[in-house]
Parts: structure tokens; sequence; C-alpha cells
């Protein structure tokens, strides 16, 4: 073992000569005689090595709590979130489901305000998930997918309790489910962030709800202090003109309709509800009669030995694939009602086979419908239909708002292509990267003619198709829809005289636009079907009510912070016996848009 007086970066005292660490050591000095305490006077206490050692720990620790006490007061602070008013972008508590048909992996809301309590169904305000075994689930779930039915008892977290609950008289009994529930996500809030800037439209906020002020909720941003916000067809109106959402924010909030990677093992069989799936995309041969489609499993392919064959695939509407619904919500029936969704995004990895290959995509309701080509020299090209004359028509790239080059595509090289058709707003990205971008004029009052034509019953169902020339192969093609804002009407108490059916029509909808002074903010939840925001609020806390704020608005002093990050989803349990998700669910930690 070295010598510790052998360690050269130690610090000696200098030698006669003034250089540090020298051989010769420092002439020793005399003794100092010893001062003596006077008599009477106590000698002054020196505190152990042990005592020394508790008052570093004790110090150490308080400061660490007063800084973790400061941290969270003013900068961060974690919640849970209890319920699915923001589903599928954020979940409350839930179960796992996983079609056996498809393989397709999705939540559906558990309902904590209604639970198993010493045998007896109770519906309990404001509950938070405590016992994971005591929560109902419906006898079947919906794969959002391919609509299969998925029993209860199938779900992969275990055990699933089964209950036998009988009426009143006890002559009738039911067995209902309890599988094992998970709780919502954790997230991370930055209360400081707006101290030095107002919030941004689409931002993801906590705030102190103002109807009662003892909860805090978790919501969209959507209208800001001036803006007049109304609700028309599923999306939103800011003063006048159609609010689009930023691309991040967009993408974060699409919603599935169908991917084809989950094709079901089932095809073509009956199933036990006694339909029988098959694929929703239709294939037609366009030109020449060489070329064939092969749509069955999850790549679909045109094949055809004459370079100028084209065909096209469309998405047909079967069943509720292009509705609002949410298989979050297990399908339950809601007031709000089903809409035809027009606001759509496609997205494929395109592999062409010929030197002359061409694909193009079409989205969108007669009102907003677009298509989109490429071809393999690189060029893109944007038309819009018109349904007076049933024709498209060219949009010149000067029109759009932005708009990149392509270079040159290869032979057998695939290329990831994407198309957003949302908002009446076109977006188009070739492997990741948005090539252009297109905004056409739309405002309240043709929104309004295009609503009073379906209110008359026309039916508009939005066109999906993909044409091709040449041989080519479509992969991981997928289909997902944009969310659809819903009507609501105001919430009011049961006992109010005026109004016992709440038929006051919700704040900020299309027969009740609300406009927003100064400090006021409008959220919406993303589950629009199943959300208590600003649209139904019917009730307000007298201080509020006496500064004049109106219903359904959050005061600025009652913003407590942004949503930033998922640091711990809902967890796995690595054995049935422990209650605890102590495995986290690392693939499902993200940030917040």
């Amino acid at each position: 073992m070295t010598d510790i007086n052998d360690n050269p970066f130690l610090n000696r005292p200098a030698d006669s000569s003034g250089a540090r660490g020298g051989d010769a050591p420092p002439p020793l000095q005399p003794l100092q005689p010893l001062t003596p305490t006077p008599p009477g006077k106590p000698k002054p206490r020196v505190m152990s090595a042990n005592a020394k050692s508790v008052r570093d720990t004790l110090q150490t620790v308080l400061f660490a709590l007063l800084l973790a006490f400061s941290f969270r007061t003013f900068c961060v602070e974690a919640f849970v979130i209890p319920t699915g008013s923001m589903a599928p972008t954020l979940n409350g508590a839930h179960f796992r489901v996983i079609c056996p048909e498809c393989g397709y992996r999705f939540n559906a809301d558990a309902n904590v305000e209604i639970q198993d309590i010493g045998g007896h169904l109770v519906q309990v305000a404001n509950a938070q998930l405590e016992n994971t075994n005591a929560i109902p689930a419906p006898r079947y779930f919906v794969c959002p997918n391919c609509h299969a039915l998925i029993p209860a008892t199938s779900l992969p977290d275990k055990p699933v309790v089964a209950r036998t609950f009988f009426n009143s008289s006890g002559n009738e009994s039911r067995t209902i489910y309890f599988p094992h529930a998970s709780n919502g996500d954790r997230i991370l809030i930055l209360k400081f962030l707006y101290w030095f800037h107002p919030p941004k439209r689409w931002d993801v906020v906590v705030f102190r709800e103002p109807r009662f002020g003892k909860q805090n909720f978790i919501k969209r941003l959507v209208g800001l202090p001036g803006d007049t916000v109304r609700i028309i067809s599923g999306d939103v109106y800011i003063n006048g003109k159609i609010a689009h959402k930023p691309p991040a924010v967009q993408r974060a909030m699409l919603q599935l309709v169908y991917d084809n990677d989950y094709y079901p093992i089932d095809a073509g069989k009956p199933r036990i509800d006694g339909r029988t799936w098959t694929t929703p995309w239709k294939s037609h041969v366009t030109a020449s009669t060489d070329g064939k489609w092969f749509t069955a499993g999850p790549v679909i392919r045109f094949q055809s030995g004459n370079p100028a064959a084209s065909g096209r695939i469309t998405f047909q509407n079967r069943g509720r694939y292009l509705y609002n619904d949410s298989s979050y919500n297990n399908r339950r029936i809601t007031k709000r009602g089903h809409h035809l969704v027009g606001d759509l995004y496609l997205r494929t990895l395109w592999t062409p086979h010929t030197s002359s290959a061409a694909i193009s995509v079409v989205l969108g309701k007669p009102d907003s419908r677009f298509k989109v080509s490429l071809d393999m020299g690189g060029r893109v090209l944007l038309w819009q239909w018109h349904a007076a004359s049933h024709a498209y028509s060219l949009v010149p790239d000067s029109l759009w708002d932005f708009h990149q080059h392509v270079g040159l595509l290869l032979r057998n090289q695939p290329c990831r292509i994407a198309m957003a058709d949302c908002q009446h707003q076109v977006r188009f990205w070739i492997d990741g990267r948005m090539i252009f971008q297109y905004t056409p004029v739309w405002t309240v009052a043709m929104a309004l003619a295009q609503y009073a034509k379906e209110a008359g019953g026309q039916r508009f169902v939005p066109r999906i198709s993909v044409h091709v020339m040449g041989a080519c192969t479509l992969r991981h093609l997928i289909l997902m829809r944009d969310i659809y804002y819903t009507q609501m009407r105001r919430e009011l108490p049961s006992t109010n005289p005026y109004d016992p059916l709440g038929s006051v029509p919700g704040t900020g909808t299309m027969n009740n636009p609300i406009t927003l002074k100064a400090g006021q903010y409008y959220v919406l939840g993303d589950n629009s079907n199943d959300s208590d925001d600003s649209r139904a609020w019917g009730h307000i806390e007298p201080i509020l009510r006496a500064e004049g704020i109106p219903y359904g608005v959050v005061p600025a002093r009652y913003m407590m912070g942004q949503a930033f990050m998922v640091y711990w989803p809902a967890g796995f349990r690595p054995l049935q016996s422990i209650n605890i998700p102590i495995v986290p669910n690392v693939g499902r930690m993200r940030l917040i848009r």
C-alpha cells in the first residue's frame, strides 16, 4: 500500500530553497505551553464524531426536502390521469385488451365512478382506482381495427373475477366481469412556464376546474383571450376561420380507422356475432386487363407485366369504420351521436417495381376532397375536387403554403408516403419529410352551408383510394382520422325548474358561440364523445359568477401549467400475485403533444 506521504499531488511545506516537496524536512517548531482553564469556568464542549454526523445528515435531509417542496411548488409537479377524457392521447384508469383475431392492442375505459363495494355496485363521485378488481367491464369489447368481439374473460391482465348480482327481488341474476384494471398515465407538468409567456392554442393544460374549484382537470387548450369559438361539423372555428393544428399536434391526435399490418387470421370465416370479416380495401383494375391486385394479407401487391397497367384500391365504409366512435369508450351509446369523419390521414410504404411507376392518393368528403400524385421523377401534383362539375382541377404550386423539392425515385426502392386532409388543409410527406402544405379558404359561412345540406338529408361519404401505375407493393398501409368535436348540451342540475333536461346548447357549440375576454380560456377533451369540458359546464363558482365569468370558461388564475411528459405509463406486474405495476412500460414514455 502506498503511503499517503508519497502522494506527489499533496501540497507540502516548502524547503529552505523555496521549492515544494523537497527531500529535507522542515525544521521542528518548539511546543507552546498550554493555557490552563481558569477555575470555575466550564470547559468547552467538543462534539463527538457521531453527533456531528447525525447533525450533517439531518441538515442534508432537511435541505433536500426544502428543495423538493420548492421544486414541486414552483417548477414541476406530477399528476395521475384519473379518467379517459383525454384518451387516447392520455389514458385514465383502463383495461388492456388484445384482439385475438388481428392482434391489435388497445386500451378501454375502466369507469372508476362505478365500483363493487361490499358486493353492491355503487356509483362513487370523484373516485380513484384503489381496488383493481372492483371496476365492472362489459361482457365484450370491440376491436377498433377488425371489429371483432373480444370477451372480457380473454383480457391479458389477470385475474378476471366473475361476480353474480341479484335484483332487489332476488329472482333474477346476472354475471358481471371485473378484469384487472390499470391505473392512468402519470404525467409531469411545467408550472413556471406560463409565468414567462401565455398559454398557446393546442397546449395540453392542467387547471383547477371552475365549477366548484375542488379538482384539477387536464384538457387541450382551444380558445384564447379575444377568440370567438364555435364548433361546426366536428371542427373548431376561431374568429370565423377554421383552426388548424400544427403537424406534431395533428399526428398526436390521430385515431385508428384501420391498420392493414393487423390483418385478421379469421378473414372470411363467421364470427361469434354471425358476421364475416373481409378486407375493407376493394381492388379495381382501371387500365389493361393484365394487371391484378392481391389484397388478402398484410402486404398488398399490384402485379402486371405491362408497365402502363394501372389500378386502384378503395376503402369501403362498412360498419363503423369512418365514424367518430371510440374503442376506448367500449362503444357506449352517447347523446352526442355518431358522425362520419372526413378529416383523414393515410400512410403506406410504396415500393415501385418499374421505372415508369406512379402513385396517387385521394382523401376527403366532396367539400374538401383532394388528390396528390407522385411519379418516379419526383414530380408532385395536387388536384382539388369540385362537386358541382364532378371533376378535379389542378392546384398550382404557386398557391401552396410551401413546398420542397423531391429527388428522383429508384426502382425497387421503398418510399414512405403520407397524406393528411384535416381541417380543410392538405399536407403531404415523403419519408417523414413534409413536401407541401395547402390551405384553401374555408369559413364559418361555408361550413354552415355544408351543414345545412347534411341536415337536409344529403349524406357525404369520404372518398379514400390509392391509384397506382405499374407493378408495385404497398406495405404498412394505415388509415387514421382526426378527432371529431361533437355538439353537446350544457349539463344543468336535474332540479333546475327552468331547464331540467339541459336543452341549452353547449358553450362554444354551433348554436352557442362564445367570445373570450382577457384572461379567459376555452378547453376541450380529446375524447370528445365522453369529456366533461367547456362545452358542458352548467355551473360556476359563485366568486367567479360575481366577476362576470361565463359558463365554460377557465380564468387565467386557475391555470396551473402545461403537461409535457408521460413519465410513467401504466406499468406491468411481473406476477399476478403482485398488485402493484412495478415494471415500467418504457415504450409508452413520451412527450405530450
